[in-house]
């Protein structure tokens, strides 16, 4: 019995991962999963969140996910609405993102699409967290 499978990360610009891994542990709409190797075939939108990816190869990897879709089945593919590993954060772009969308839910209003706001602070968070200069402690690795 196999311990490790296939795991694609892409995006609509590009492919960010394609190896065998042992294990991922992504946040969906329900809550965080583990997938392991003969894992349940599924199909669950998923959240932002800093995705743990398990090599084969024994390295642990970070990947900030912005959203998307992860289907589990031969190969387990995650189609991402953004992705990026920490290399590829720009630490001031993310905190300029986090103050706005801090300011946003502070202001409300009747125009306010409180879901598109409480995702774009997810995501700004997240990225801070995986570049190593977030105060915010809620979002974890």
């Amino acid at each position: 019995m196999a311990t490790s499978y296939q795991l694609k990360v892409v995006t609509p610009e590009r492919t960010l991962c394609d190896k065998a891994v042992t294990m991922i542990s992504v946040r969906s709409t329900e809550g965080e999963i583990g997938i392991l190797a003969h894992h349940v075939h599924i199909i669950t939108p998923l959240v932002p969140y800093v995705m743990t990816i398990y090599g084969a190869d024994g390295k642990t990897e970070y990947l900030n996910l912005g959203g998307g879709f992860l289907e589990v089945g031969d190969t387990t593919i995650i189609l991402a609405d953004a992705a990026e590993w920490a290399s590829e954060i720009d630490v001031a772009r993310a905190e300029r993102a986090r103050q706005r969308a801090v300011e946003m839910l502070a202001t409300g209003g009747p125009n306010i699409d409180l879901k598109r706001a409480q995702r774009a602070l997810a995501r700004a968070e997240n990225r801070l967290k995986l570049a190593g200069s977030s105060p915010v402690t809620a979002a974890t690795k």
